[in-house]
């Protein structure tokens, strides 16, 4: 069991590994545990000072919702990595043991591409949608959909431009943005506190950019990338209300697109999406994307059995945050977050 937060060349070891994403890095384990103190208790095998396999987990301890083991909280997905299923068998009975002597209600596991462990049959599932940079610029805009090409030659109409903007300052105006597309939502914002440890953990890092489309009257979509080895994940986008015209959203992520492929990245992960958001998975799918399934599974330390995993993410208190002040939903989030994980 280690922490990779204090383990010497964490990242250097996880990216000899096939299948490693940003979330198993230790920036994202940092952003984690400062904003929500989640326990990070890494089980991993090594052989010759190689890491082989890991199964990342943060414990969740909570009053609200109970107290579990999560790979990972507020992540996409963070497959365990294995190269045997020998491994990935001792790194799970390794872990309910230790979770069983901890209380642990359950293990959650967010895998990407196939389910985890194999014996899983209860399972949620929501989309991954990744873009191989394997070409150049004209290649990859030729085979996207009729309809992203279009909005994207929209978008040049109404001299649009970039603007990378990494300082503090930038931070600041993504987050009220992201607020007020949150409330269009119907959902709160994550708190300022962990907006802020993405800044200093991973923008001032250099290991993430904050990113805008721009027009005469200034910023009307933007949107927070990571970085990691050779792979670029979108992780947060935002935008004014009456952006949508302009093609704010769609200039954002194609100039970042050909940023990334100018300095050398080969994988463009637009992240998770909820099976039922059919208008979300249709524009990232509109980027001749590959779509992969990720599986969420958990498993029940009292019962030994895997148990439900469904989340409802939709309902009547979309209609509610989305008539409710931006205030009053800054406070929500910043005291429920905490128990969600």
């Amino acid at each position: 069991m280690i922490n990779p937060i204090d383990f010497e060349g964490w990242n250097d070891l996880i990216l000899q590994l096939n299948g490693y994403s940003f979330f198993h890095s230790k920036e994202w384990a940092k952003v984690l545990f400062e904003s929500y103190k989640y326990e990070p208790v890494y089980f991993a095998i090594f052989e010759n000072n190689e890491l082989c396999s890991v199964l990342p987990l943060m414990l969740v301890k909570s009053w609200l919702t109970g107290n579990r083991a999560v790979s990972l909280p507020f992540s996409d997905h963070c497959e365990p990595l294995s190269n045997s299923i020998t491994h990935s068998d001792v790194l799970m009975k390794e872990a309910i043991s230790f979770c069983e002597k901890k209380k642990m209600k359950y293990i959650e596991f967010r895998s990407s591409g196939t389910k985890f462990p194999f014996e899983a049959l209860a399972f949620r599932t929501d989309l991954q949608h990744s873009l191989r940079l394997n070409g150049n610029e004209t290649e990859l805009f030729n085979h996207f959909s009729e309809n992203t090409r279009r909005n994207i030659k929209k978008s040049t109409k109404y001299n649009l431009t970039l603007k990378t903007n990494n300082a503090y300052s930038g931070l600041k105006l993504f987050y009220k943005m992201h607020c007020h597309t949150r409330k269009r939502h119907g959902l709160p914002p994550q708190p300022i506190s962990f907006f802020n440890n993405i800044y200093k953990n991973i923008i001032m890092a250099g290991t993430g950019d904050i990113l805008f489309t721009a027009n005469n009257t200034g910023y009307i979509a933007g949107a927070i990338y990571f970085k990691f080895g050779t792979k670029i994940l979108y992780k947060f986008g935002a935008s004014v209300s009456d952006s949508n015209e302009l093609g704010g959203n769609y200039f954002v992520m194609w100039e970042a697109i050909k940023k990334y492929i100018s300095e050398g990245f080969k994988e463009f992960d637009f992240g998770r999406t909820e099976i039922s958001h059919k208008g979300l998975q249709r524009f990232k799918c509109g980027w001749n994307t590959d779509e992969l399934l990720i599986y969420t599974t958990q498993y029940n330390i009292k019962e030994r059995e895997y148990q439900s995993a469904s989340t409802k993410t939709d309902g009547i208190h979309n209609i509610i945050f989305n008539h409710s002040p931006i205030f009053l939903l800054k406070l929500i989030g910043k005291s429920v977050y905490k128990h969600i994980g």
